[in-house]
């Protein structure tokens, strides 16, 4: 039984086919109750295929991904997140003319048509709710001002909490610092770390540094196929991960480097 285990999601020799190309190879994954883990590889290495069947978006082909102990392999995008399954993608997915507090007033609530939520009364539960959420996030001062006006960073924690405001068991997080500043990287691996109090938390990236931040188990996917689960010390150091991986990341920063400097 669920109750028994620690298991919250279990992806069991999974396997995806497009027209013939093998996108994901007998994947095992699993995450624990009120986990952080972190997905890494390099671009085409099944990541987002990966999450993809957890949400229900892609069918697998063989295989089965479980969540609390039951099947899900053929349910629905949107029972899935019923279930208390989010996922935040790369790029926000704001409504930029809308506060702060707006934005979260909305995803808070089952029925997301803003028209309709605008016009119906927050109560107290619901807006204490809100502020906790705009207070994890760090937008206190900024609650009242419209989304577009937020900086980049902001955008995105913003985005982090509407997914957080749904109550959701796990979240997949996608890139979720991509053109973020240092410091603006620092706190939402802060922020990240805070949010397993109440949730299990799955981080796709492949920003080394701020995956040190997080100081979480990491999984390397490589052409489909699990290649390396372990510590970030562990994974630095693997020879096949530095030779597909992490070497190759070195090498492109490197010509980017000498591109900047020519």
């Amino acid at each position: 039984m669920f109750e028994q285990t620690t298991t919250l999601l279990e992806v069991k020799n999974l396997s995806v086919s497009f027209d013939g190309f093998k996108a994901l190879t007998n994947v095992d994954f699993t995450l624990k109750e009120k986990e952080i883990k972190v997905l890494i590889g390099p671009n085409g290495a099944g990541k987002s295929t990966l999450c993809d069947c957890v949400i229900g978006k892609v069918r697998p082909s063989e295989g089965n991904v479980f969540y609390k102990g039951k099947d899900i392999s053929r349910v629905t995008e949107y029972k899935i997140n019923q279930l208390g399954i989010c996922r935040k993608f790369q790029a926000p997915g704001i409504l930029e003319r809308l506060s702060v507090f707006e934005n979260l007033a909305i995803a808070s609530r089952v029925n997301r048509s803003w028209h309709k939520n605008l016009k119906l009364g927050i109560s107290k539960a619901e807006r204490d709710r809100i502020e906790e959420v705009i207070a994890l996030i760090g937008l206190e001062e900024k609650r009242h001002m419209e989304a577009a006006y937020l900086a980049h960073g902001e955008k995105q924690w913003l985005e982090i909490g509407m997914v957080v405001s749904q109550n959701p068991d796990l979240l997949l997080l996608d890139e979720p610092t991509a053109g973020m500043t240092a410091q603006e990287t620092a706190k939402t691996a802060e922020l990240i770390r805070k949010l397993v109090a109440d949730h299990t938390v799955l981080v796709i990236d492949h920003d080394m540094t701020f995956v040190e931040l997080l100081a979480a188990p990491v999984s390397v996917l490589h052409q489909g196929q699990m290649l390396k689960e372990g510590s970030i010390d562990e994974v630095r150091n693997d020879p096949e991960v530095i030779k597909v991986y992490l070497g190759r990341s070195q090498e492109q920063e490197g010509q980017e480097q000498e591109g900047l400097d020519a």
